[in-house]
């Protein structure tokens, strides 16, 4: 007898008594039908070095009306040529994560309670303005920079980005929440994050404030911190919630939040409380035609596959979990992506040390370290049989070296694994090799499968198959 095995979702159980979904490792799917599965599961990108800041990374972009890859490493400001050579633009001061807003004239910086700007004409320098207060987050819209310094929203002047007005001040007004971030939409209007809000403004020339909110827009949800909003494909996802509901992840759109969150990962970002919550950040990035947010938790990073999401309408099959290790559970180390346009690619900075990493695909190794990969299948149920085969459809021939190898467990409690048989992934140009393990053991009633790597080499998992009996 044969049973069909769903790689791209695992099950375990937890402490609590509980069902659980086993989130991947360093694995994320492709909704492509192969040889009657409705996708496969393929290893995460590895980090290959591009370059160096002077500490750990704080925020980055491309600024397109300067052409340059500007970042804050550590307590330097700086630019990023195509060579990955770095050059010292100013001094920024604290250790928390920035804002880069930007105009048509200057590049502005928040990061510490203050306010800097930068071109190339009038060079680095600090907006000393008295009426500027502690700013936490901004945007550029309409010709200002709009701020919010948690309290208040304002605005520079319009002949001035270095000038505050007294009078151009206002508060968010659909609650008395704490304004913790601002935005923008497709369509140029502003948004202000609250803790359980969300209120868009547009510029109506106002005497004083330019901006009027506009009332029948409001989304009462919000974010738990500053940085923890990205925009993916004109539209805005959040870690934040409701005020009577728990934290989770939602996608907002127009007077609305759905919550993308699978059960599963609402229990991981619960692990927390709000105050540690507070410093994760959310980005979002695409590469090869598939959308990606990225989670950065205090303990764990999580990665969102919008395209999964969007094509299977089922979010337990949309999320995995990135690490950089091997043995421990050490969360992975890039952050803040850029788009390089000069090398058509993905950089990161780094959360461990000074390093500029390239999003290589042709690599499972960050920085040349190898990294642990976890799959986990469904519970199965084939009742007092013997399984005599695993075999899976594999991508084998295109390893770079000789230690593509994968170990294989059987759970029969969903906690505790047996010993593991291991199984080679294939040697180089090595194209017809099959993947298959014999004689795996006797089965009461239901069984689970791990399989996990740490190699050299990406792989890839399609349709999965046991023969029983």
């Amino acid at each position: 007898m044969q049973t069909p095995l769903n790689l791209i979702k695992g099950d375990k159980i937890g402490t609590e008594t509980d069902y659980r979904d086993q989130l991947p490792v360093n694995m994320t799917a492709v909704i492509r039908p192969m040889f009657g599965a409705i996708g496969y599961m393929i290893q995460y990108p590895g980090l290959t070095q591009y370059g160096s800041g002077t500490g750990i990374d704080r925020g980055g972009l491309w600024n397109e009306r300067f052409e340059q890859h500007l970042r804050v490493s550590g307590t330097d400001f700086i630019s990023v040529d195509a060579a990955g050579v770095k050059t010292s633009l100013g001094t920024i001061t604290g250790t928390d994560t920035v804002s880069l807003p930007y105009s048509f004239n200057t590049q502005g910086i928040i990061a510490d309670g203050k306010f800097w700007l930068w071109d190339a004409t009038v060079g680095f320098r600090e907006v000393t303005d008295s009426d500027l207060g502690d700013p936490i987050d901004g945007v550029w819209v309409d010709g200002v920079y709009f701020l919010t310094d948690g309290d208040f929203i304002f605005h520079t002047d319009i002949t001035d980005e270095s000038s505050i007005d007294p009078l151009k001040f206002a508060t968010a007004e659909f609650m008395p929440d704490k304004s913790l971030g601002v935005g923008k939409t497709q369509d140029n209007k502003a948004m202000v994050f609250g803790r359980y809000t969300i209120e868009y403004f547009v510029n109506v020339a106002g005497e004083l404030f330019l901006f009027q909110r506009v009332a029948t827009r409001a989304v009462k949800v919000g974010i738990v911190g500053t940085h923890t909003k990205a925009e993916l494909n004109d539209k805005w996802y959040i870690l934040g919630g409701r005020k009577e509901g728990a934290v989770s992840v939602h996608s907002i759109g127009v007077g609305s939040a759905t919550k993308v969150a699978s059960r599963e990962v609402d229990k991981v970002i619960g692990k927390y409380s709000e105050v540690q919550l507070s410093t994760s950040v959310v980005e979002a990035y695409e590469e090869d035609g598939y959308s990606y947010l990225i989670v950065h938790l205090p303990n764990e990073v999580l990665l969102f596959n919008e395209t999964v999401y969007l094509k299977t309408n089922q979010p337990d099959h949309a999320w995995s979990i990135l690490r950089t290790d091997v043995v421990g559970d050490e969360q992975w180390r890039g952050k803040h992506a850029v788009f390089e346009t000069r090398l058509g690619q993905w950089v990161f900075g780094d959360k461990i040390d000074s390093r500029l990493g390239i999003l290589d695909n042709t690599v499972a190794t960050h920085y040349g370290e190898i990294s642990e990969w976890l799959l986990h299948t469904p519970f199965t149920y084939i009742d007092s049989h013997s399984i005599d085969k695993l075999e899976i459809e594999i991508l084998p021939g295109h390893t770079l070296s000789l230690d593509a190898t994968v170990f294989i467990s059987l759970t029969y409690d969903g906690v505790t694994h047996g010993k593991e048989w291991t199984e080679s992934y294939g040697l180089p140009a090595e194209f017809s090799k099959r993947f298959v393990v014999h004689r795996l053991g006797y089965v009461r009633d239901w069984v689970g499968f791990k399989l996990r790597g740490a190699s050299t080499s990406r792989m890839a998992f399609s349709r999965a198959m046991i023969d029983h009996g």
